[in-house]
């Protein structure tokens, strides 16, 4: 029963580790597949920093080259009134220029001008004639600009309306890729959590191995110095290091197998000399509970003698200690070949959860510098933005100082005329 307890045990710590084994290759695949996601959402994140660096600064040329066209457009406009106001200035004068001489002719009695008037009349009308014609014409070739400055306007305005949907557009997409990033990493960390669990659940497992070894370490300790298991552990000793696992498995086995034989002879044999003992213990029983006494003759008391001599001759049956002896060593065997097994399986588990935590860790410090990238992208946009703000109040406050200027100019030049 023993042995039998003992054989499932190791099969059950072999299934165990079997599964172990498997689920950590798994999770192996999943954490590289998991680490090229995270390699390209970081190209594909950088893509889009990028862009938006380029559609950052087509934007702020964009509102200057506006900025520039509104303040051209209020200069014309600004142009436009005042001509209009000298237009209409010289349309007044004009006409009463054309009012005095009707009221001089009435007041004369329909005198004649004398020619001197009448040709200064004719080439003052013909020089406010062609001033007139001058204002028309560069007053549509204001209008026209005029009117190209705001179709262009107008076309830089849809322009700017597209690129900040495109940004608000990235920007979303920029907010996804953080997300999944965010949601990559905490998968991560909850499966090197659950690896870090399992080590130390073959820790312990370990460590309980290795205190039933010492147990029956203690009770095999109770035999000579001089046995073959002792001297083989000696060996085993001296030569550990240069043996590598596969070996000491396979070493390990032989020697199992050798004393499994000859646990299995020493069985063969105590059953083979206990049964003559059992058949005269009973007789001997069977005799004093009847009640008989039996003399015996010269004849039985020689037979009995060679009876005697005859079991006297086979060997002696082997003693307890050494039927003790070869039980733990099995099972002392059995125990050594699934610590080293459970050793190199530890062994290989505690490089691939090193391997992970270098790998998180370099996921981190990547996370950490995009993290550092985005609030330094962050603070440069809030400061262009502060100086898109002052430049712009900086342009409105130097317009309106030009136009009341212009308009100023525009007085003084009327009271000249």
């Amino acid at each position: 029963m023993a042995e039998k307890a003992m054989t499932m045990d190791g099969t059950v710590s072999a299934d165990k580790y079997q599964k172990l084994a498997s689920e950590y290759s798994k999770l192996r695949a999943q954490a590289t597949v998991l680490k090229k996601a995270v390699l390209e959402e970081q190209a594909k994140e950088g893509g889009l920093r990028e862009q938006l660096q380029q559609y950052a600064t087509s934007l702020r040329r964009t509102e200057q080259e506006v900025d520039s066209l509104g303040f051209r457009n209020k200069q014309l406009e600004s142009r436009v009134s005042q001509l209009q106001q000298e237009i209409s200035v010289h349309e007044q004068q004009r006409k009463k220029k054309d009012k005095e001489p009707a009221s001089r002719r009435g007041l004369l009695g329909g005198t004649k001008l004398d020619v001197g008037d009448a040709a200064s009349a004719e080439t003052s009308h013909e020089a406010n004639a062609a001033q007139e014609t001058l204002l028309f014409e560069e007053l549509q070739k204001k209008i026209m600009e005029n009117a190209q400055l705001t179709s262009l306007i107008d076309d830089k305005q849809r322009d700017l309306l597209l690129h900040t949907e495109r940004i608000a557009t990235l920007s979303q997409k920029l907010d996804k890729r953080i997300g999944d990033q965010n949601e990559l990493e905490k998968r991560l960390r909850k499966e090197i959590e659950t690896l870090q669990h399992r080590n130390s659940e073959l820790e312990t497992k370990l460590v309980d191995a290795a205190s039933m070894l010492g147990s029956e370490d203690a009770l095999s300790a109770t035999g000579s110095d001089n046995t073959p298991l002792h001297n083989i552990q000696q060996n085993n000793s001296n030569h550990v290091v240069q043996l590598t696992a596969e070996d000491r498995i396979a070493m390990l086995e032989k020697e199992a197998a050798h004393w499994r034989a000859q646990y299995e002879v020493a069985k063969l044999h105590q059953n083979f000399n206990s049964n003559p003992i059992k058949d005269l213990s009973i007789c001997s029983c069977s005799t004093a509970a009847a009640g008989i006494t039996v003399k015996p003759s010269e004849l039985e008391a020689r037979g009995s003698q060679r009876a005697r001599d005859s079991m006297q001759e086979p060997p002696e049956p082997p003693s307890k200690e050494q039927l003790i002896y070869s039980v733990f060593s099995k099972k002392f065997e059995d125990l050594l070949r699934l610590k080293v097994h459970a050793e190199s399986r530890l062994r290989s588990f505690e490089l691939e959860v090193q391997h992970l935590q270098n790998c998180l860790e370099n996921a981190t410090h990547e996370l950490k510098a995009k993290d550092e990238q985005l609030a330094s992208l962050g603070g440069a946009l809030q400061m262009m933005e502060e100086e898109l703000t002052t430049t712009r109040i900086n342009y409105e406050e130097q317009i309106s100082v030009l136009t009341e200027q212009v308009i100023s100019l525009s007085d003084q030049l009327a009271a000249c005329k």
